[in-house]
C-alpha cells in the first residue's frame, strides 16, 4: 500500500470551506481512481489542510496527486497559499483495530 501526503497553506477562516468542497466533489473523484484504498482530510492547526491518500501502488497514489493538483486549480485555487508539500511513501506498517460490534461503526473513507 502506497500513501500520498500533501500539506496545504489555507488562507485564514477557509479551512470549513475547503473541507466541503473537498468533501461534494474531490473524494468522489479519488473513489473512481484504480487502486483507491481511502481518504483523510486533516485540520492541520492553523492555517493548514493535510490530505491522506491511499493507494494499492506507487503509480496510483502519483496519480492521486496529480488529480488533486489539478483539482485544487479548479476549486479552491483563490484559499491556498502557496504550493503544497507533497510526499508518497510506501507503507511499512500498517495496524487498524478490528471494529467489534459493540463499538460504534467507522468512519466512511
Amino acid at each position: 500500500m502506497f500513501i500520498a501526503v500533501r500539506k496545504y497553506r489555507v488562507r485564514r477562516g477557509s479551512t470549513a470551506e475547503w473541507a466541503q468542497r473537498v468533501g461534494d466533489s474531490f473524494v468522489p473523484l479519488m473513489r473512481e481512481l484504480a487502486g483507491f484504498r481511502g481518504y483523510y482530510l486533516l485540520d492541520g492547526g492553523p492555517n493548514e489542510v493535510i490530505a491522506i491518500s491511499m493507494f494499492d501502488s506507487a503509480d496510483e497514489a502519483l496519480v492521486s496527486n496529480a488529480k488533486a493538483a489539478d483539482w485544487v486549480r479548479n476549486n479552491v485555487l483563490d484559499f491556498t497559499r502557496g504550493l503544497p508539500e507533497v510526499m508518497v511513501g510506501n507503507v511499512l506498517i500498517a495496524e487498524v483495530k478490528p471494529e467489534s460490534s459493540s463499538e460504534a461503526p467507522s468512519l466512511d473513507v
